[in-house]
């Protein structure tokens, strides 16, 4: 990512047990994840497991609709194709 480029993230905060899915939008997805409550699942083991970056906020927006209106197992299968053990990957975001 170039600096001063315009980054927006669709997230998904879950836990392994498939119990929750919080799907949204952040502009500062390093800053949501390392210095704020995580606006997760009300679940303490939520973490987040998948994300998308969009240099369009427009674009960010559109995707995020287009998850929530989709199933919570096409969310899992999501999920599962890039991260299958569900680890947290905010340790894999540059601040």
């Amino acid at each position: 990512m170039m600096q001063g480029e315009p980054h927006y993230f669709v997230y998904i905060f879950g836990d392994q047990t498939h119990q929750s899915v919080e799907i949204g939008v952040a502009g500062d997805l390093y800053k949501l994840t390392h210095t704020q409550a995580v606006p997760g699942p009300e679940s303490k083991t939520a973490r987040l497991v998948y994300y998308e970056h969009y240099s369009a906020e427009r674009d960010a927006l559109h995707r995020q609709e287009q998850l929530q209106h989709d199933s919570r197992d096409h969310a899992i299968y999501l999920i599962e194709s890039v991260n299958p053990n569900w680890l947290d990957l905010s340790d894999t975001l540059d601040n």
